[in-house]
């Protein structure tokens, strides 16, 4: 499974097309926008298995902090290490020991996807920020969870 993991600071028309289907599949249609991968302040890191994007990573800097921003891997290729050596990349390249890091998970029906992997690498959650997106699930986007009402919390995790 050779899995290339790498930087890419402009997607290409077919790498953006896959990303964005990445996202409506996990996130929900219209959660990402072309206008979101293009932006030039965000550290885009993606996994290609034969120059098919399988997996990315999204990543800035803000005036105090470095945030995770998003996390996403391809269905059938989860629970294969893959956001690990994003993250792992990452960390690698883009952080020092010094910085404060925070990212977010969501918590749906007690699960929260994103935490393992923020545990691994040294985040805690800090702060359950609650339905954040209760006035605009299902509204500004096609949520894959939404079943009459928001269900998802948002979880803060920081070192």
């Amino acid at each position: 499974m050779s899995i290339e993991i790498k930087e890419i600071k402009k997607l290409n028309p077919l790498h953006l097309t896959q990303c964005i289907e990445i996202s409506n599949c996990l996130f929900g249609k219209g959660y990402h926008s072309e206008k979101y991968f293009l932006n030039k302040n965000i550290v885009k890191i993606v996994a290609l298995k034969k120059n098919n994007i399988i997996g990315f990573f999204i990543g800035k800097k803000e005036i105090k902090n470095v945030v995770i921003d998003c996390i996403a891997i391809k269905k059938n290729w989860q629970k294969k290490s893959i956001g690990t050596k994003l993250m792992a990349f990452y960390f690698q390249k883009f952080l020092n020991s010094k910085d404060k890091v925070v990212a977010y998970a969501w918590k749906i029906k007690n699960k929260m996807p994103a935490g393992k992997i923020n545990y691994k690498f040294g985040l805690k959650p800090v702060e359950n920020m609650g339905k954040i997106w209760k006035d605009k699930c299902n509204i500004s986007f096609k949520c894959t969870c939404f079943n009459e009402s928001c269900i998802c919390e948002c979880v803060k995790f920081s070192n």
